[in-house]
């Protein structure tokens, strides 16, 4: 008899842990997929070209239904993903598509859609010169870059800033609700 094979699944990690379960599926010979992708990481004396999850603390598992509560005890494993109380499937073709991308060498990284940056938006730099300084969004040109106001010189003076570096601190309406 041999056992069905589920839809593609997703399972939350544990911070970082992704590449460890990933071993852990392949020894339990469970079906999965980790997207991995080359991002350059800096730090104050280096930088480095490191291999990261394209979707942090997940990981595509395709258990049989024998293998799905052996899934959960993967050490690094904290549950899967549910919708309508039932595990979250991901249809083939969006698995597919993502190997895909990152088969043919595109540039792709994940986007926090919830943290979208608009013009009136507070944000903080994390990199570079300005690391640290509090800016104000002015416009936003496409998804990769923002040109900020930087006060608290004699005058503005806008930067063209990758949207990498900058983190979301307060969306404008609740920026205007603060000065009222």
């Amino acid at each position: 008899m041999e056992l069905k094979q589920e839809t593609w699944k997703v399972i939350y990690c544990s911070s970082r842990q992704e590449k460890k379960v990933k071993i852990y599926l392949e020894q339990r010979g469970v079906i999965h997929y980790l997207p991995l992708i080359n991002k350059l990481r800096i730090w104050s004396d280096r930088k480095k070209w490191v291999e990261m999850p394209l979707f942090n603390s997940y990981v595509f598992v395709k258990p049989t239904e024998i293998q799905r509560d052996l899934v959960l005890q993967v050490p690094g494993v904290v549950k899967y993903l549910r919708y309508n109380g039932k595990d979250a499937e991901v249809p083939e073709k969006d698995v597919e598509l993502i190997q895909r991308l990152i088969e043919k060498g595109y540039q792709i990284q994940q986007q926090d859609m919830s943290a979208r940056l608009e013009a009136g938006d507070l944000a903080e730099v994390l990199d570079g010169p300005f690391k640290g300084q509090e800016v104000v969004v002015h416009y936003t040109e496409d998804e990769a870059f923002v040109i900020v106001s930087i006060e608290g010189l004699s005058s503005s003076i806008k930067v063209n800033l990758p949207r990498e570096v900058l983190k979301l601190n307060k969306k404008r309406k609740e920026r205007d609700k603060a000065l009222w």
